[in-house]
């Protein structure tokens, strides 16, 4: 495998592995523990949304590690779609809320692991022929 791939590819997929895997688990920390105490249906879409996320998430580190090419373009217009949501949902009235979400530690994370997983997605996708 060591002599078929580039260092550089490489290391780009462990760090997509890593990075989906640790957005994944952001993301099931959140669909166990996000709640919106006043809103119970908001709380069960968002607590769901996070946990459906999370599983993609998954797929793409799987995707990373196995090198399958098919899966870097969707996995990179994933992590493009999350990130636009997680800004507007802070700069304008989230949905079933009706009022912008604070930004929290959580929100922090993932706005850095959208960036880093966009840009391996991207590089990826360019330059990985396997």
């Amino acid at each position: 495998m060591a002599s078929k791939i580039g260092l550089g590819t490489q290391a780009l997929r462990w760090t997509g592995l890593l990075g989906s895997a640790l957005w994944a688990g952001v993301h099931i920390v959140l669909a166990s523990h996000v709640a919106f105490p006043k809103n119970v249906l908001a709380t069960e879409i968002y607590s769901t949304f996070f946990a459906f996320t999370a599983s993609l998430a998954i797929v793409a580190a799987v995707a990373f590690i196995l090198g399958i090419r098919n899966l870097y373009l969707p996995a990179l217009i994933f992590y493009v779609i999350d990130f636009l949501l997680l800004t507007e949902t802070r700069t304008a009235p989230a949905l079933f809320i009706g009022k912008p979400l604070p930004v929290n530690i959580y929100v922090v994370e993932s706005w850095i692991l959208d960036v880093i997983l966009i840009a391996v997605s991207a590089l990826l996708w360019k330059f990985d022929k396997s």
